[in-house]
């Protein structure tokens, strides 16, 4: 199985996320054997999640956890608070390190976070020394040079990386990073990448329908 997950980012409206759901659902849905997972912003998370939580192979994932549980944290939203809707949560991305200064300790702070409210980490790492939680279950490579670039890594240099890695037996890796329609076949055809985290290409219906189709 691969997994195919959508990060829309900072992008889109409740009107455009609509338009988004109506034109990627006039495809057939209850086709798809892989495993989706859209992450939308926190506020479009519920939308997404109504239309398309009868198709047993998608899942909704968000973008970020807080690092803090319930409690008096204003803004921040919490594990307890994506509860019930959420399967999977991308944390570490290359964007959260920079703009966000986001430290290892905090990193691991909200990996134990998800795991206590039972959501699947999409770990993300830039490189061979980023530290790796032991109980993560997904890695996703993603230089930083490559993240909305339009330059995409070499397959070769993807399994070098996680040669690398020496992951553990069992553990998913993923790449992400320009992944377009154009080059998702490279890495969907080893069957040592197990999916594709998919950032701006994923904003478009047909062009992420594309990769899923190629999955």
């Amino acid at each position: 199985m691969k997994y195919l997950i959508a990060n829309w980012k900072a992008n889109k409206n409740l009107t455009e996320t609509n338009h988004w759901l109506d034109e990627f659902c006039q495809n057939k849905l209850t086709q798809i054997k892989n495993q989706v997972i859209i992450c939308p912003p926190f506020p479009l998370i519920v939308p997404v999640y109504e239309k398309l939580k009868y198709f047993p192979n998608f899942s909704l994932g968000a973008q970020d956890i807080s690092s803090f549980d319930i409690g008096s944290y204003t803004g921040e939203v919490c594990g307890k608070n994506l509860e019930e809707i959420i399967k999977y949560v991308i944390i570490g991305h290359s964007e959260r390190r920079k703009y966000f200064q986001e430290t290892e300790t905090v990193l691991m702070k909200k990996t134990a976070l998800a795991l206590k409210y039972h959501f699947q980490p999409l770990y993300c790492i830039r490189n061979e020394k980023d530290a790796i939680s032991e109980k993560v279950n997904f890695v996703v490579y993603e230089p930083t040079w490559a993240i909305g670039t339009g330059k995409n890594e070499s397959l070769d240099q993807v399994l070098l990386l996680r040669k690398r890695l020496n992951l553990k037996p069992g553990i998913k890796f993923l790449y992400g990073g320009s992944v377009n329609e154009d080059n998702a076949s490279l890495y969907l055809k080893s069957d040592k990448i197990d999916g594709l985290l998919i950032g701006g290409t994923s904003l478009n219906p047909k062009s992420f329908w594309e990769i899923i189709k190629q999955a």
